[in-house]
């Protein structure tokens, strides 16, 4: 549908990579700019989103972009809210002034989005042109805007719907829309299997979803109900303005379909039915999504599905809360041959290759933190193909239910939205083809405690630095983590060495101006060992109660970009076996990444070696339909001067060291002792260390 907006929002929009709509219809995104980017370009170290930064001209001063855009600092430890701050209140008069730093409404707008038409009452198609089998308000059954013909059994009133059976075909429609009152489903069967293709739907505004909530006043709770969509941005669940869905005993599954042969991969909110590949993901299918500020979603004994793309997403907006309790958040589609065709016939993206890498799950994430948002994992249980969660800004706590125990879930007031008694004693499990988790912008808390399982093909945690102002701090207790042999990757941000966006006068950026990112990625042969700067940003890591196995690297600081501080602290109860370096990486092959993991993860420690192996295995140029290559990378012992290690342990924590390692100091307190085996190097600060055991009386 075609999109009336100012050539000044045109400028913003290369700043989001939230969920977006395609021009001529609508669609969503993940709210990123190109990685190092924001998802678009992310400019240098200290600009937006980074304490002491200035906004992008365009951006109100406090103004919380979109996802992957560029956050204001998170909050802390334990997944608290930041209590006030920058980003809380937009400036009065300026565009922002919406919930969720969005702009100001436009005509017939219903929510927190406004990058869509600007008549939602004459323009048909219009992202706010909502057509709805049951239309709600405060007043009751808005007999109008409701085509009730379209439920064909069950009972309904202003209050709840029983029962009720929606079976519809048509692109763009919704089921229930509820906007600012309190209102119950229980047994519902809603079927909106539609041929949509992102031109005429829009996870941004909801338009397309099966249910759909807005405002502060809307309480919608959906119980022991079914809900399956199929096409291109068509969800089950929305919420947004302040609004709490709460999800209970239920199942949703959203398909995905396929993309318009015209879709370019985009940042652009107006534009993007599709996350930016640079994040290593595809497809066009999200679960859910919540924006706006304040708003609420509870998951409790539930089944959560998507074809590819995400499941429970959450984007453009400010101090959203999303509680997962004992139940499933699962990526279909790891066959992508057998599933519909991503795009139609002569489209960009329309002759994908199959991902090596998702054999198990589909492409995609989980969850997306972003916005301060604060998420809550308890008893849930994750089956990704890409990684668990993606950290744009904010916190996340993955724990355990314990039978017999009453669990209140909050919004960001602090008030109970709903409350869940568990029956079982029930750990967190992330089962991911690929990655863990991925940060890789703004202010980050990661909390993972009490037997959480985390088992991922490749790196656990991967964090991306340089240009994206990413700050992760991660406390690990009592967890089981197994991985591909790396346990901490920091790099590099791939869209900060990617170029980002298409030109102006590129033949293929049919959507004019910078709004679409370049195809392809492109890097030098070779390991980078240039020496580099620090940014002063430090990234921090702190292991307890556990076994933990995975090297730790450090390779930021290539391409001119400045490096980051990792500190790494194992205390009390932890046992570490790996090597920890600072290094310099590459981005590497399928069949790289195979000889990488085959050799338990570990780095080269000579140039020699490295140069050999780059020579038959780096990626230097791979395109978009081998997006799954993003983050696969092999390193190389090596400090350029920006990406120093520091570690420190505690208590009666224990280091074996399993291979060459490199880092600029060592705190030993208490009983804790690094064992190095003859045979290997430990380097502190200049430094050899083999064929001993270092404790603090001895270092």
């Amino acid at each position: 549908m075609k999109r009336i907006i100012a050539l000044l929002l045109s400028l913003i929009l290369i700043f989001s990579l939230g969920l977006s709509c395609l021009a001529e219809g609508t669609g969503s995104q993940d709210s990123q700019p190109p990685e190092g980017m924001g998802e678009p370009p992310q400019g240098e170290p200290g600009g937006f989103g980074s304490p002491g930064g200035t906004p992008p001209e365009g951006f109100p001063e406090g103004m919380t972009p979109p996802e992957g855009m560029g956050e204001p600092p998170q909050g802390g430890p334990g997944g608290q809210p930041p209590q006030g701050g920058p980003g809380d209140t937009p400036p009065e008069g300026t565009p922002g002034d919406a919930p969720g730093g969005q702009q100001n409404h436009v005509e017939g707008q219903l929510g927190s989005w406004s990058l869509g038409g600007t008549d939602a009452d004459s323009i048909g198609g219009d992202d706010y042109a909502y057509d709805a089998a049951l239309y709600i308000t405060a007043e009751g059954i808005d007999t109008e805007k409701s085509a009730t013909d379209r439920i064909s059994s069950g009972v309904y009133n202003e209050t709840s719907a029983s029962g009720i059976v929606i079976d519809d075909s048509e692109s763009g429609h919704n089921g229930i829309l509820v906007v600012d009152a309190d209102y119950t489903i229980t047994g519902a069967t809603i079927d909106m299997l539609t041929d949509a293709d992102g031109t005429d739907t829009c996870d941004f505004s909801g338009k397309g979803t099966a249910i759909a909530a807005f405002g502060s006043g809307a309480n919608v709770t959906i119980e022991d109900s079914t809900i399956h969509t199929s096409g291109v941005a068509t969800m089950p669940i929305f919420a947004d303005e302040g609004a709490t869905v709460t999800f209970r005993n239920s199942s949703l599954q959203s398909d995905g379909g396929t993309l318009s042969a015209d879709y370019l991969n985009t940042p652009s909110q107006t534009l993007m039915v599709a996350p930016p590949w640079i994040l290593g993901i595809m497809g066009n299918a999200r679960g859910s999504n919540m924006m706006g500020r304040d708003t609420t979603t509870n998951v409790i004994d539930s089944e959560t599905s998507a074809g590819a793309w995400a499941v429970l997403s959450t984007d453009a907006g400010d101090d959203m809360y999303l509680n997962v309790y004992n139940s499933s958040l699962t990526l279909n589609n790891a066959d992508e041959s057998a599933a519909a065709p991503l795009q139609a016939e002569g489209g960009q993206i329309s002759e994908t290759l199959d991902n090596p890498y998702t054999v198990n799950y589909g492409s995609g994430y989980g969850t997306y933190v972003i916005g301060r948002a604060v998420e809550t994992f308890a008893g849930a249980t994750f089956n990704v193909g890409t990684y668990a969660t993606i950290f744009t800004g904010g916190s996340a706590t993955y724990t355990a239910l314990e039978a017999g125990q009453t669990y209140e879930l909050k919004n960001h007031a602090g008030e109970t939205t709903a409350t869940y008694e568990a029956t079982e004693d029930k750990v967190t499990e992330i089962h991911s083809d690929t990655f863990g988790f991925m940060a890789h912008q703004n202010s980050n808390t990661i909390t993972l405690e009490k037997g959480t399982v985390v088992d991922s093909g490749y790196a656990t945690f991967l964090v991306k630095t340089g240009a994206s102002n990413q700050v992760l701090t991660a406390y690990v207790d009592d967890a089981q983590i197994t991985n591909g042999g790396v346990l901490i990757q920091v790099m590099d941000n791939d869209d900060a060495t990617n170029d980002g966006m298409m030109d102006t006068d590129d033949a293929e950026n049919t959507n004019g101006g910078s709004q679409n990112f370049k195809p392809y990625h492109t890097e030098d042969a070779g390991f980078n060992t240039d020496a580099a700067s620090a940014s002063g940003t430090v990234q921090t890591f702190t292991f307890t109660n556990g076994d933990y196995t995975g090297n730790i690297y450090n390779a930021s600081g290539s391409d001119g970009l400045e490096g980051n501080t990792l500190n790494v602290t194992f205390g009390e109860g932890a046992t570490y076996n790996g090597a920890i370096a600072s290094t310099a990486a590459i981005h590497v092959t399928y069949d790289g990444s195979q000889a990488v993991k085959a050799n338990g993860g570990y780095a080269f420690d000579d140039e020699e070696t490295a140069a050999a192996f780059a020579e038959q295995y780096q990626n230097t140029s791979f395109t978009i339909e081998e997006y799954w290559s993003i983050g696969q990378v092999a390193n190389l012992v090596n400090d350029n001067g920006g990406n120093a290690v520091n570690v420190t342990l505690t208590g009666d924590a224990v280091w074996n060291v399993s291979g060459t390692s490199l880092i600029a100091s060592l705190t030993l307190e208490g009983d804790a002792q690094v064992v190095v085996p003859e045979g290997i190097t430990l380097t502190v600060n200049g430094v050899d260390y083999t064929g001993c055991t270092l404790t603090a009386d001895s270092i």
